[in-house]
């Protein structure tokens, strides 16, 4: 082909036809830019849509993410409302012998939780992702993005007073007695005393409650409402993109 074309402009020259092969010329020039557009433009294609491909695939990720806490979820809510009439009857003081036999988990009121660990893996690969102004520029990933930055801060933060209050817990009952009972969930008399007429465990109780469901319930309640929202946001977006 460049022997061709080579060929031509040497027929032109030589025929003195100047004016011909300054516009031949201008022809060839226009051919190879014309030429190196497409190229680029196969090029970013290429790249447009394995970015776009890399993209679908952190979305399947976080996806899988959010089914796997909803399990998690479900476990910790659960925890949290089996204990809550107990400790409704502490706060009350109305709780009495019988309730204390009945409640299998009575002696771990206070030294046994439960705490979502939220999966970041999808959260993290969209943080991260190379092509960071296409993905900021994408409003799904901006909004799943932001969906975990608050829920991660505001779970983690009271995560920390629940863990926190534990073991200052820990430390003020690990000198008494029936310490090493109640560790292993096991009855013990002189706790049982202790639950039914102390005023401190009284008021440890009622920290914990206020912890428990009047912030952090809330905070994982809102978590499960917003993460199945995403999740449909991802499905529809990945049923429309595939």
């Amino acid at each position: 082909m460049l022997k061709f074309f080579r060929h031509i402009r040497q027929n032109l020259l030589t025929e003195n036809k100047f004016s011909k092969y300054l516009l031949y010329a201008f022809g060839e020039i226009a051919l190879v830019v014309i030429g190196i557009l497409i190229a680029l433009s196969i090029n970013n294609w290429n790249e447009s849509r394995q970015k776009k491909e890399v993209l679908n695939n952190i979305y399947g990720i976080v996806a899988e993410d959010i089914k796997k806490d909803a399990s998690e979820v479900a476990m910790v809510l659960n925890f949290m409302k089996e204990r809550k009439k107990l400790f409704e009857k502490i706060l009350n003081d109305s709780l009495q012998l019988k309730d204390i036999e009945e409640n299998e988990f009575v002696f771990s009121i206070l030294t046994d939780v439960r705490v979502l660990s939220i999966e970041k893996r999808g959260y993290n690969l969209l943080r991260n992702f190379e092509n960071n102004a296409e993905s900021k520029n994408d409003s799904l990933a901006f909004k799943i993005i932001n969906f975990y930055a608050s829920s991660i801060f505001f779970a983690e933060k009271v995560e920390t007073i629940i863990i926190d209050d534990l073991i200052k817990t820990n430390d003020l009952w690990k000198s008494n007695d029936w310490y090493s009972n109640i560790m292993q969930n096991k009855r013990d008399e002189q706790f049982i005393n202790y639950m039914l007429t102390s005023k401190e465990f009284k008021n440890l109780c009622a920290f914990r409650y206020s912890i428990f469901y009047e912030n952090y319930m809330l905070t994982i309640e809102q978590y499960r409402d917003r993460s199945q929202r995403i999740l449909e946001d991802i499905k529809a977006y990945l049923d429309n993109n595939s």
